[in-house]
Order: C-alpha cells, then structure tokens, then sequence
C-alpha cells in the first residue's frame, strides 16, 4: 500500500511507479493507493497514470468502509 497524501503530482506518480514495478516482481495482485479526497486534484493525477500503464489491469475507488474516494484499489496484470 502506497499513502500519496499531500504529495506533489510528480513525486506521488514516481512513488507510484516504483510501487507497481516492486508488486510485480513480488508477484503482488493487488494494490491500494490512498490519495485522500481534497480537491481530487492528486486522485486524477494518480487515475491517468494507472490508465496508461501497462501492469494495471483495472483500478476503482474503494468502498466506502475502506476509504471512498480516498483511496484507489488497483489490481494487476
């Protein structure tokens, strides 16, 4: 799990980077990436970024009880 909260767009997409390249070498399925709600700014920074990588799979919000929209569950391929 990654927490992005209060980060820079370009320091939350490296961090994010190295996160997908360390679960797929542990042969990791599934990741969380909490972002937090704000402006929503950091969450469409973190979101383009996962549509355009090729070890994601799909991503979404989490429910609710596991942080809404503050938090991105991303599965890989």
């Amino acid at each position: 799990n990654l927490d992005l909260r209060g980060k820079r767009a370009d320091v939350a997409v490296s961090e994010l980077d190295k996160l997908l390249d360390k679960a797929l070498m542990e042969g990791k399925e599934r990741v969380e990436v909490v972002h937090g709600r704000g402006t929503g700014a950091l969450r469409r920074e973190v979101h383009e970024f996962l549509r355009r990588s090729p070890s994601v799979a799909e991503f979404n919000l989490a429910t609710e009880e596991h942080g809404g929209d503050g938090m991105t569950a991303v599965e890989l391929k």
